[in-house]
Formats: structure tokens, C-alpha cells, sequence
């Protein structure tokens, strides 16, 4: 294009053009058309045009075997400098008659030859804009001196253009139609004070109205000074790709710590009966805190993570929407009194180890619960609760709240928890050295604790970093969308231009360790010794109550059955009246017996139930490991080892002593299985 507009010039140097006046370039298939006007959606050139639209040069291009008027693909282009020029209106003067400028730069009014002009053929040949509107252009916005160059005549000549129409059969001026250029300043100076500048936001980015209190910032709307265009919702620092493995590994994770969080509730809330000390209250409210959390996630997925975090385009969700102000303040609760129990174990431990007389433990629940309560209100009350910009799940924003509300006193739980239970360990090595543990066995009993400070407690250090991270940083993140509207302004889309950020895979493990506090305390908790103590206890129990609930009910029937027979028998032979009754408790007995033996023997001697082939397993269930049976074989090693030990005697004590001897061992024998118990 540069080599034919050169051509061009030369050409006309040669013609000898008028001083002042550029070169036209002469189309005979253009024509002299109407506006083709705005869309419904977006303000361009209506209202701004030198001759209202009424004559604009236009040419038809060829568009998918189409013939469209190029208005048409100008219109696109203009769109994109109105998109350049909202965003420098911190930087220019006069943005609005650049505007009324570069409409008519780009629809130039047309004029028409009549044939006393060129009698070959009419000709349609555009006004171009003055070169004193261009400098004035250039002067009030110097960033248009990147893009205009004002010297160039052909597209801004001082006087106007010169047209050779020789060829069309003029001939008057050696065949150079003279075409006057136009300053539309005159027109602007009387509408301009009713005229406002229109802005134009490139795609993804949408236009708001930041007046309109409908649209404000409190509404979860985030601008882009100095302009009305918003951000899109989540914000565009990584891909729809990145964005859908985050959601996927959160809906995931926070699925199985809820269901791992509800099994430490269940197992040391409920379910433990005999154990209920500090220390398993500790691990139940932590769990049930961690829960909430989670739910939280639960409640997001079932609503539409996408429909939950943005509510509108280019809206993220605040806390005046019920779901968001909800999930904030049980994502807070939880959260925070998580933390505060762990540091409540952690201390609960210590003085346990070290015997250190604590006061009350409900002071713990009291005041626990109220620093949650009250930093849980002050946030909603200041509804500074926010989803969508940047972030998963709908929580605080503001550094000034969030910090010392969460953070701070937070940071300062997990440290006095995080010295506790090293003081634990320490303490507990100590002992171990008193008692001649090896080391290696130290070492594996120290595992789980080792475990846990390292897990919450690097897990915990690692939001902390990247909080604070991200808050040193955050001025540039802002500064740098500017590069991601230049992006979009150079053509990008929104597949290739992104704001700037986290690192993703910190973003990522950030969320991740968030999410993995339900599968940590149940792997420390959950499947520790207590734990499954207590599962055994109640599933034991239980068993044994249903399965001796039914052995009444079976020996019932039989004992009802032989009574019958009993009765009979009485009847026929009185005189046997006394060996029945005495025969009464041998035959109940028997039917017990008959009831977990085959079905033989309760068809040929009772008329009782019908045969149950797990009744063996049944009967060795509930008596061999019965309290009773246990005994026994302890009274019986300690027989065994009694005779062995007389048995070792020499043969030359008397019987005298030989019996003190008996009398003595049996005097301790009492002892020794206590002992054998223990």
C-alpha cells in the first residue's frame, strides 16, 4: 500500500498538483450512499457526521459471495478506535471531537459529478478531513500521533484533493477535479454540550453505566479506571482450562474431607461414650469446624460454581446475594474455629504432658466460640464479603479486615499450637529416655505427632506466605492490566490475552491444602488407636445386644415348648411329678444347648424354633470372648503355672512344708490373676 501511494505522489509531482491540495485516488465503481447507521447496541457515528449521514462515500466489497457495503467492515474499524481512545481519557483533552473527527475521517462525505462534469460517467469521490483537524486531533491526545500522521496529504491536505479525471472526460484544469476538504469544527462547537463520549469496551470486557447505582462496585462489578468497561467474572488470569481443573479438584477434595470430617464427628462425638475427654471434644469441634467448611463447597457445586461465583456477566457475587453472604460467613466460622481448637488441643496436650492445672475447659468453648462469633459479625456487618475475583469460594477481600480479623489472630493460635506440641514431643522424648526406649522405637511412636505439626501446621504457613504474597504484589497485578487491554486492543481474544496473577501451581496448592484438612485429621485422627477402640466397642455391643436379644427370644419358644411337654408327661405319670421338676432347669439348659447345636436335636426333643446355621458362630461370639470366658483361661494359666512350679519342688521337703507352701501359693494366687489381667 506505502509503494502504491508512493506511485502515487510521484505521479502527481509530475502532473504538477496544486500547492496545498492532496492526491485522490479515483474508484469508479464507488458510490455516494446513506449511513448505514449504528446497531441497536452500540453508539458510533450517529449524531457526529459532517453532512448528517446524508452522502458517505462507500464502495461494495465482496463477502461470502455477499455484496455489502464497506460502511459495513468501517464500522468494525472505527469500533476499534473508539475501544483505543476510552481508555486514554486519563491521558487526553477533547476525546469527543476526536471522535467527530475520526467519523468523518472514516465516513467522508460523498460528492457526486453530474455529467457536465465527466460525461463518460458519474463519479462519486469522498471529502477528506482537513490537516488543521488532524493537528488539533494529535495536540489534545499526543498517543494519536502513534497511529495518525497528520502529514500525509493525501488523507489530510490543507486545502483539499485534486481528482484526475481525464479519462471521464474532464478536461477543464489539465483534468484535476478540485475537491475542498472539510473541518467539522463548527458543527461540534454547536453539540457539543449536549454530547457525551462514547465508550467502547473490547470483547470479553463489558460496558457498564458506573453512575447508575444499579451497576456500582458494591454490586460486585469491577471497572477498569478511567473507563465504564468491567472485568469479566471469574477474572481472566488463566485459562477456562486451568479455571475447570481448580473447580474439579475442589469439588473433589472437598467431598471426601467432609465425609472423612464427618466420621471423626460420628466417632468421637457420638459414638464415644467411655472416652469423653478434652482432648477427643477437641478433635470433635475441630472436625465439626473443618465440616463447615467444606459444606460450604457442597452448597457452591449443587448451586453451579459458575452460577454461584458469577450471578450476572461481569458481576462477581457480594454479600447482599443470599447464597454468597451464607457461605461467607460459614467459610469464616469454620475456619476460624478450626484454628482456634488446634491451638486448644495443642494446649490441652502440653499441660497434660507436663501436668500443668488448666482452669475450667468450658472457658475454652466459651471463649472460642465468642472471638468466632464476634469477628464472624463485624465482617458481615461491614458487607465486605466478595466472590469471583480471583478466588473460589466467597469470603473477605479487604486487606484492612481480613487481616486483622483472620489472619493475625490466627497466625498467633497456630504458633502457640505449633510450640505446644513440639513442647509435647520434647517432653515425651525425655520420658522415653528415662524408660530405656530405643530410639527407633521413639522415633515410629512419634509419627503421627511429627505428622501432624508438620502437615497443619506447613500447610497453614503456606496460606499464610501465599496470602501475603499476593497482597505485597497486588499493586503490580492491578498495573498490569493495563498489558491485558492492550492485548484486546491489538487484536487478542480471550483465549490469548490474561490478566496478570498468581503463579498458577501456587494458586492451585493454595486451594488444595485448603481442601485437604478433612483426609489429614481423619488419616491422624480417624484411624487412630482410640478411634478404632470405639468402633469396636459399639460395634461389639451392639452385635452382642442384638445377638443375645435373640437368644432370649429363641430359649423363650424352647423354654415354653419343653414347660408343654413337662406338664404333659406330669399328667400321664404322676409319680414322675418330682423328677420333672427337678429335671426343669437341665431341660432349659438343653434347649439352649439344642438351639446352637444342629437341627436335629431341637426337632427330635422340642417342638422349639426352626435350625439357624449361624447360631455356632453366634454362641462361640458371644460366650468364648465373653468377660467370663477371659477369666477362666486366666484362672487356668495360673494353675498350670502353680503345678509346674510345685511339681519343680525338691523331694526332700516334708509334707508339712510342702503344704505351708500350697497354702501360701494359694493365698497369692488372687494376685497372680490380677496380674495375668492386667
Amino acid at each position: 500500500m506505502i509503494i502504491f501511494l508512493t506511485i502515487i505522489i510521484i505521479k502527481g509531482e509530475n502532473n504538477e498538483y496544486s500547492k496545498g491540495y492532496g492526491v485522490g485516488i479515483v474508484f469508479d465503481d464507488a458510490k455516494c450512499l446513506k449511513y448505514v447507521g449504528d446497531s441497536i447496541d452500540q453508539p458510533l457515528c450517529d449524531n457526529r457526521l459532517f453532512n448528517g449521514g446524508k452522502s458517505i462515500y462507500s464502495t461494495i466489497i465482496q463477502i461470502d459471495n455477499k455484496n455489502i457495503s464497506s460502511q459495513e467492515s468501517t464500522k468494525k474499524e472505527i469500533l476499534k478506535s473508539f475501544e483505543a481512545i476510552t481508555f486514554l481519557q486519563d491521558q487526553c483533552d477533547d476525546l469527543l471531537y476526536t471522535q467527530f473527527s475520526l467519523c468523518d475521517l472514516n465516513f467522508s462525505p460523498c460528492v457526486e459529478t453530474t455529467p457536465k462534469i465527466t460525461p463518460v460517467q458519474n463519479i462519486s469521490l469522498p471529502q477528506r478531513l482537513c490537516k488543521s483537524v488532524c493537528d488539533r486531533m494529535v495536540s489534545n491526545c499526543p498517543r494519536l500521533s502513534l497511529k495518525i500522521d497528520c502529514s500525509i496529504s493525501f488523507l489530510f491536505p490543507e486545502i483539499g484533493t485534486e481528482y484526475n479525471l481525464t479519462q471521464f472526460g474532464y478536461t477543464e484544469n489539465n483534468g484535476l477535479y478540485k475537491v475542498p476538504c472539510i473541518d467539522p469544527t463548527e458543527g461540534y462547537n454547536l453539540v457539543a454540550d449536549q454530547m457525551e463520549l462514547i465508550q467502547a469496551c473490547p470483547y470479553p470486557l463489558l460496558l457498564k453505566n458506573s453512575s447508575d447505582p444499579k451497576y456500582s462496585t458494591d454490586k460486585g462489578y469491577t471497572y477498569l479506571p478511567p473507563t465504564n468497561c468491567v472485568l469479566t467474572c471469574p477474572m481472566p488470569n488463566y485459562t477456562k482450562k486451568q479455571w475447570q481443573q481448580v473447580y474439579d479438584m475442589a469439588k473433589t477434595l472437598s467431598s471426601i474431607s467432609f465425609v472423612c470430617a464427618c466420621y471423626n464427628i460420628v466417632t468421637f462425638g457420638i459414638l464415644n461414650r467411655k472416652r469423653n475427654t478434652k482432648y477427643n471434644i477437641c478433635i470433635t469441634l475441630m472436625s465439626t469446624s473443618i465440616a463447615l467448611v467444606y459444606l460450604t463447597d457442597i452448597i457452591k457445586f449443587s448451586y453451579g460454581i459458575e452460577e454461584f461465583l458469577c450471578p450476572e456477566p461481569g458481576r462477581s457475587a457480594v454479600q447482599n446475594d443470599a447464597a454468597c453472604g451464607i457461605t461467607g460467613a460459614m467459610f469464616h466460622f469454620g475456619i476460624t474455629y478450626c484454628c482456634c481448637w488446634a491451638m486448644t488441643m495443642s494446649i490441652v496436650l502440653f499441660c497434660s504432658v507436663r501436668r500443668i492445672k488448666l482452669f475450667y475447659f468450658r472457658h475454652f468453648i466459651i471463649g472460642n466460640t465468642i472471638f468466632t462469633t464476634i469477628t464472624t459479625i463485624i465482617l458481615l456487618s461491614a458487607k465486605k464479603m466478595i466472590a469471583g475475583t480471583g478466588y473460589i469460594e466467597c469470603w473477605v477481600r479487604e486487606r484492612w479486615f481480613v487481616i486483622p480479623l483472620f489472619w493475625l489472630p490466627c497466625g498467633i493460635a497456630l504458633s502457640i499450637g505449633v510450640f505446644c506440641i513440639a513442647g509435647v514431643i520434647h517432653e515425651i522424648y525425655n520420658i522415653s529416655k528415662k524408660v530405656n526406649i530405643r530410639e527407633s522405637e521413639f522415633i515410629l511412636r512419634q509419627i503421627k505427632p511429627f505428622s501432624l505439626v508438620f502437615s497443619v501446621a506447613g500447610s497453614f504457613i503456606y496460606l499464610f506466605i501465599f496470602f501475603f504474597d499476593v497482597e505485597r504484589k497486588i499493586d503490580f497485578y492491578k498495573s498490569a492490566v493495563a498489558d491485558y487491554v492492550f492485548c484486546l486492543l491489538s487484536g487478542g481474544t480471550e483465549e490469548t490475552c490474561f490478566t496478570t496473577g498468581p503463579n498458577y501451581t501456587s494458586f492451585f496448592i493454595f486451594y488444595f491444602f485448603i481442601r485437604i484438612f478433612g483426609v489429614l485429621f481423619f488419616s491422624i485422627y480417624g484411624t487412630s488407636r482410640i478411634a478404632r477402640d470405639i468402633w469396636s466397642e459399639v460395634v461389639f455391643d451392639e452385635v452382642r445386644s442384638r445377638l443375645s436379644q435373640t437368644s432370649q427370644n429363641e430359649s423363650g419358644i424352647a423354654r415354653n415348648n419343653s414347660r408343654n411337654d413337662i406338664s404333659i408327661g406330669k399328667n400321664n405319670n404322676s409319680k414322675n411329678s418330682k423328677n420333672s421338676k427337678n429335671s426343669n432347669s437341665d431341660t432349659d439348659n438343653y434347649v439352649l444347648f439344642l438351639l446352637y447345636s444342629t437341627g436335629d436335636g431341637i426337632e427330635c426333643h422340642t417342638n422349639g424354633p426352626s435350625y439357624n446355621p449361624y447360631y455356632m458362630f453366634y454362641f462361640f461370639l458371644i460366650n468364648v470372648t465373653s468377660k467370663n470366658a477371659r477369666d477362666s483361661w486366666c484362672e487356668l494359666f495360673v494353675k498350670i503355672k502353680s503345678t509346674l512350679s510345685e511339681t519343680s519342688s525338691t523331694n526332700s521337703d516334708n509334707g508339712s512344708g510342702i503344704s505351708d507352701q500350697k497354702e501360701k501359693q494359694h493365698q497369692q494366687q488372687p494376685n497372680q490373676i490380677k496380674l495375668e489381667k492386667i
